[in-house]
């Protein structure tokens, strides 16, 4: 007898369509698919921005940080300089100019570089779509230093001037110098890629 039971039950089940409806239907599947797909297309986007502003700061911040060595360097006695190279995408810091005297030129000792395509985020010199800041010169090359080279001497005066960098995104940001203390501030633009 319960062997009937069992073989009744399970044809009964199987033929009213029962287990048929416990699952999700194909439309929905997709409904679900194409709505996990644009939140992805919306974090990645975030992301990819995120990453731009990050990499633009650290440049900046190491930039930052060679303007410090060259003040240290200046008060060890020696004069030092951070050569800009737009068409080349680099920041050198350099000491001494070598025996021809001059600054950016093939003899000068490099004691560090910054590679703008290496730092990742699309870095390139420039202010993009920001445009210059208020008040300060413009610039196409994104360097308003005389040759490009913003020195530094032991009398802790160097050349004034502005330096901007602008991530793939859009955002760029500006560093200004000035000789008066020798020292520097920073401005950012949130701009469109």
């Amino acid at each position: 007898m319960a062997a009937a039971y069992f073989q009744e039950r399970g044809a009964s089940t199987a033929w009213s369509g029962h287990c048929a409806s416990s699952g999700f239907t194909l439309v929905e599947l997709l409904v679900i698919l194409s709505i996990v797909g644009v939140i992805a297309a919306f974090a990645i986007t975030s992301f990819s921005s995120a990453y731009s502003d990050v990499c633009l700061k650290s440049v900046m911040c190491d930039l930052g940080c060679m303007i410090s060595q060259a003040k240290q360097q200046a008060l060890d006695g020696s004069s030092v300089a951070i050569v800009f190279t737009p068409e080349h995408g680099t920041i050198r810091f350099i000491r001494g100019r070598g025996a021809d005297e001059k600054w950016n030129t093939p003899d000068d000792e490099v004691l560090r570089t910054i590679r703008l395509a290496d730092a990742g985020g699309g870095l390139e010199f420039g202010y993009g779509g920001c445009g210059p800041v208020p008040g300060l010169v413009a610039t196409e090359s994104g360097t308003s230093f005389g040759n490009s080279v913003l020195v530094c001497n032991p009398q802790l005066t160097g050349s004034p001037g502005t330096v901007y960098i602008r991530s793939s995104n859009g955002t760029a940001m500006a560093l200004t110098m000035n000789t008066r203390d020798f020292d520097y501030s920073l401005r950012i633009c949130k701009g469109t890629a």
